[in-house]
Formats: C-alpha cells, sequence, structure tokens
C-alpha cells in the first residue's frame, strides 16, 4: 500500500478486541504494521489476531489489563519478545460507568481512571525506553467530545480531560527523543457507549429532526481510524495536540488564553477590580494557544512591554 505505510513498524494497540480499537488493529496491519492486539476478553483479542494472519499480517494477542503497571509492561512485553520493538502505542482502551453526580461512587470514579488514565500511563511508560532509545515513537491516546462536559458522565470527562494533560506532557517530554504524542476525540457509536448508556442524552441533546437525519449514518468507528493512522504514521511532525474525528469532521482541538485584562498594580488589586473588567477577562476576540506551560508566561511580555 502506498501512502501511509508501517511496513517494517509495531504497534501496540489497546482495547482492540471491539470497536474503534479493533478498526485502528486492522487498518494498521494492513499497512504493514505488525500489531499487538490488546483486550482482557480474551476471545475477541484472538478473532482480531485471525482475522489480521487471514489477510496476510503479522499479530499477537496480548490479554493483560491497562489498568496496572504490571499489565502495561506485559503487554509491551508481547511486543518485544514478539516482534523485537514498539513504534506506535494507540491507548485506546476504555470504559463507560454513568450516573448523575449524586449517584457517583468512588468505585466507579476509581474505575474510569484505572483504565482510562492509567490505563493510558502504564502502556505508554512501558514502551517509553524502547521508544528512547530506537529515537522513536509515536503514542495517540483517545479523549473524548465528553471532556467538554455533559450529565451523568463527569468520571468520564474526568478521565478524558485528564488523558488530554498527560499527552500535552509527555508531547513536551518526548519531542527531543523524537517521540510524538497526540490525542484524538472520536464521535462513533462504540461498544462502550451501548453498554452504558448516557442519562437523559436525547432530552439534554436536543438536536433538530434534521441534524439527527444528517448525522445518524456518519457515526462509524471508520471515520475515527484514517486520522489516528495518520498520527500514528513517519508523516506525522504534530506533538501535543488533540484532534476531533465527529462524523467525517477533522478539526483541531485546543486550549487558548484570552488576552485579558492586566492589572497595573498588582499588589493592589482585588475582588471589585476583578468584577469591574470581568469582561475583559472573558473577553474571546483576542487569544493565543499555549505550546506549553512556560509559553503562557511568555504570552504576557507584549502586555508588559518586554519580549
Amino acid at each position: 500500500m502506498g501512502g501511509v505505510s508501517f511496513e517494517g513498524q509495531v504497534a501496540v494497540v489497546t482495547g482492540a478486541g471491539r470497536g474503534l480499537g479493533r478498526a485502528y488493529s486492522l487498518d494498521l496491519a494492513r499497512r504493514g504494521a505488525s500489531v499487538v492486539v490488546n483486550d482482557v476478553v480474551r476471545e475477541v483479542a484472538d478473532e482480531v489476531v485471525a482475522e489480521i494472519r487471514d489477510a496476510g499480517g503479522q499479530a499477537a494477542a496480548a490479554y493483560d489489563t491497562v489498568a496496572t503497571q504490571e499489565g502495561g509492561r506485559g503487554i509491551v512485553g508481547v511486543a518485544l519478545e514478539r516482534f523485537g520493538g514498539v513504534d506506535v502505542v494507540i491507548a485506546n482502551a476504555g470504559i463507560m460507568i454513568n450516573a448523575y453526580f449524586e449517584d457517583m461512587t468512588p468505585d466507579t470514579f476509581d474505575k474510569l481512571m484505572d483504565v482510562h488514565v492509567r490505563g493510558s500511563f502504564y502502556v505508554s511508560q512501558a514502551a517509553w525506553p524502547t521508544m528512547i532509545e530506537r529515537g522513536y515513537g509515536r503514542v495517540v491516546m483517545m479523549s473524548s467530545a465528553g471532556m467538554f462536559g455533559m450529565q451523568g458522565a463527569s468520571n468520564y470527562a474526568a478521565a478524558k480531560g485528564g488523558i488530554y494533560g498527560l499527552g500535552r506532557a509527555l508531547a513536551y517530554e518526548g519531542r527531543r527523543h523524537g517521540i510524538l504524542v497526540n490525542s484524538v476525540l472520536p464521535r462513533a457509536s462504540t461498544t462502550i457507549a451501548a453498554a452504558s448508556p448516557v442519562p437523559d442524552y436525547v432530552e439534554n441533546a436536543n438536536f433538530s429532526e434534521a441534524l439527527r437525519e444528517a448525522t445518524q449514518d456518519r457515526r462509524k468507528t471508520e471515520a475515527v481510524v484514517p486520522l489516528v493512522a495518520y498520527l500514528a504514521s513517519r508523516g506525522c511532525q504534530a506533538t501535543g495536540e488533540a484532534y476531533s474525528a465527529a462524523m467525517g469532521r477533522y478539526a483541531r482541538v485546543f486550549q487558548g488564553v484570552t488576552d485579558g485584562w492586566l492589572a497595573p498594580d498588582v499588589d493592589a488589586v482585588t475582588a471589585e477590580d476583578i468584577a469591574e473588567h470581568f469582561d475583559e477577562v472573558g473577553d474571546l476576540s483576542s487569544y493565543t494557544v499555549p505550546a506549553d506551560l512556560y509559553d503562557e508566561i511568555r504570552n504576557l511580555g507584549p502586555a508588559l512591554g518586554v519580549s
């Protein structure tokens, strides 16, 4: 296959037995990658491996959970043992346990953090030394439009926001090693969403009938795959970014800081001053997009009359 190729590369895909993870695995394998298919449900992982092998590709199954350090090391260990390295990590494993905040329990909160945030951390960290040694790596983490917030999914929003922050930080550290890290916010019909529907989703969405009809056939998992494959490829040079793949629309997602209001005397500013200038604080007509934590401070320079 010409164009985006993974010939000679090894990819680890977590949560790969169904849905999006399965779709990523099949596409990477078609493009030449040797794929480690991770899923805690052995049968579905084995089915994807068989599908890849039947099509002439290379794949191996890894059944460890992403939610522990030992599991992350075990998954990457399969890649090292079977294929001799890791070039790509797609941290896709995820679950949903939805409930209104007043009904949320510490257990349902922790489970989301374990799989989404710790899972992305453990698998990526296990692959990190190999990528540093090779001077090359691509990590794609699955955030979600859920981090923008909705009812009944505070644990999911917190976890997906955590992945976004983790990806930003790892991109900063990985850049000097040739490791690029980006996040994707997929919008697709998935098995985890079907298994635990968001309460009162339809009532709160309040979409027009025309919009429902226009989008109902566009929530395909296959529509997310092209963006993930590109971000995982050698051709992609972006890092520290997040991108939405929403029903065939691909777009950058970013954190921005408004120009805001600069207090003339930082020692004398009061809550009353903030109230007086609050419209300036929130004015979206002019803003910057910091590349990193230090960039926000640098962006204060013009307002302070320094460079």
